[in-house]
């Protein structure tokens, strides 16, 4: 029994010295719990504060571009005014110039085809009067004209 009566004596020891350790574990939670850190917040407040203006002012950047973004882009044509109507000023004289000259060329063709007929005409007139007029004409021509088939 010697031995059981060391090891309960060493178990009861070892118990007190846990309960004296959670004791001072106690102890010490509530030293912790009870103490106040105090930081020194100024310097960082300053900070704070400087970094807040600087995304006031930033935000503010900001809104301005994208307004005056939104400006121009409701302000922005693909092409300027004086452009679009000095386009359509120059097509409408090259339409009404080319529309001209296709009459004009047109007018020319058949003034040409109208003359070409009427020198035919006045031609045949002119030969026929003059074979009217010179009765030996009609019958050189005849001879001439039957010399000239024969080549």
């Amino acid at each position: 029994m010697n031995k059981l009566e060391t090891i309960t004596e060493l178990l009861i020891n070892e118990l007190a010295d846990f309960e004296k350790n959670v004791q001072q574990l106690g102890d010490q939670i509530e030293r912790a719990e009870s103490l106040r850190i105090k930081f020194d917040l100024s310097p960082i407040k300053g900070l704070i504060s400087q970094l807040e203006e600087l995304g006031r002012r930033e935000t503010e950047r900001r809104e301005q571009y994208l307004d005056r973004l939104q400006r121009n882009l409701q302000q922005a044509k693909i092409y300027p005014k004086w452009a679009v109507i000095t386009f359509m000023v120059f097509f409408g004289i090259s339409l009404s110039t080319g529309f001209y000259a296709y009459n004009l060329k047109s007018d020319m063709e058949n003034e040409k085809n109208e003359a070409f007929l009427q020198g035919e005409r006045n031609g045949i007139m002119h030969l026929e009067q003059f074979l009217k007029e010179t009765p030996g004409a009609t019958k050189l021509y005849d001879q001439w004209r039957i010399h000239k088939s024969k080549k």
